[in-house]
This record gives C-alpha cells, sequence and structure tokens, in this order.
C-alpha cells in the first residue's frame, strides 16, 4: 500500500480556498487545484463543513459503488493530466480481475485499479457556471489526484427527489463518522 500523503489543507490555504469559492460557488476543484498548486482532493477537503461534502470511510469502495445502480444513470467524468471524457450510464456487471475492478453494462465500461483508491468524497455543490446543484461521488488516488467521479444524471438538472435521497443514504452509511 502505498505512504498515506497528509492531503488535509492548513488554515491559511483552507480560508484562501474558501474564499475563492466564495466569489463563485461554481467554480471546478480541478481549476482551483491548479491554480493552488494542490492536488485536487486538497480542495475537496477544504470545503467539507462549508458545503455538503462528506469523507467516506477507508476501505468502502467496494461496496459503494455495488450500491451505485440504486441511483439510475450516472455521469462519470475519467481524466488525465491531457484529457478529460464523460460517459453516461448505470454501473453494474461488477467483477475483479487481478489489479482491476470492473465496471461492465451496456453504458459503462471501467476498469478500476481499486488498490490505487486513497479516498472517497461524496460532494454537493454547484455545477460549472450554474446554480444547478450536482450530486457526486469523487474518488481519488493516493496522491490526491481524481481517478474518477460519478455525477446523479436521471433527468438531470431535474434530478428527482428520490435519486437525491438515494444518494444521501448512502453517504450516511458510508461516512468516515458513520460506524
Amino acid at each position: 500500500m502505498p505512504s498515506i500523503l497528509n492531503l488535509a489543507p492548513d488554515a491559511a490555504l483552507r480560508a484562501s480556498i474558501r474564499d475563492y469559492f466564495e466569489g463563485d460557488r461554481s467554480r471546478m476543484t480541478m481549476m482551483a487545484a491548479r491554480q493552488f498548486a494542490v492536488p485536487e482532493q486538497t480542495v475537496v477537503e477544504a470545503l467539507v463543513d462549508l458545503w455538503p461534502v462528506v469523507r467516506l470511510r477507508d476501505g468502502s469502495f467496494r461496496a459503494l459503488v455495488e450500491a451505485l445502480p440504486e441511483l439510475g444513470p450516472m455521469r462519470v467524468f475519467v481524466r488525465s493530466k491531457a484529457a478529460v471524457i464523460e460517459s453516461v450510464g448505470t454501473f453494474g456487471g461488477f467483477s475483479e480481475t487481478g489489479p482491476f475492478f470492473n465496471v461492465q453494462t451496456e453504458t459503462l465500461d471501467m476498469h478500476i485499479f481499486h488498490e490505487e483508491i486513497g479516498a472517497i468524497f461524496a460532494v454537493e455543490k454547484w455545477g460549472h457556471d450554474t446554480t444547478i446543484t450536482t450530486y457526486s461521488f469523487q474518488f481519488f488516488d493516493h496522491a490526491g489526484n481524481a481517478g474518477f467521479k460519478a455525477f446523479l444524471w436521471d433527468d438531470f438538472p431535474n434530478v428527482p427527489p428520490v435519486r437525491i435521497e438515494a444518494f444521501r443514504s448512502l453517504v450516511t452509511r458510508f461516512s468516515a463518522h458513520h460506524a
């Protein structure tokens, strides 16, 4: 297992990041990470207790991902330093092969190095350049870089209340503060 880095921002950085979002709640955490020259997880950590941002329990990856089908269609973002891919689909078809945790449905085909996932957050924030609330699970690697993000997408932007309730139920179930 890689060493765990301290990705929590100090008080000054935390205040600067919060001020950055105070000016525009729809700003992208990815762009904030670039502006502050920190891993994106550090930005998300700075928003805990400011917005509905909840760190999920370590070791909850598999159980959480296996619960995602109940949320219906999701928009999944996967990015590298050079590109972003967005795909809409429903999670399912789970299996493990070697180092991969696989998601294989008609709409999603993902092969995740699950041992590389270091932290998971549930995030409620305004979408980019909008005042529409988005609901996502964000998976970060051990260095604090986004591995992938999965957003509620059923009838977006009018996500049905039943989906939001199911999302929040999973947040409670997998919260780091819930034993």
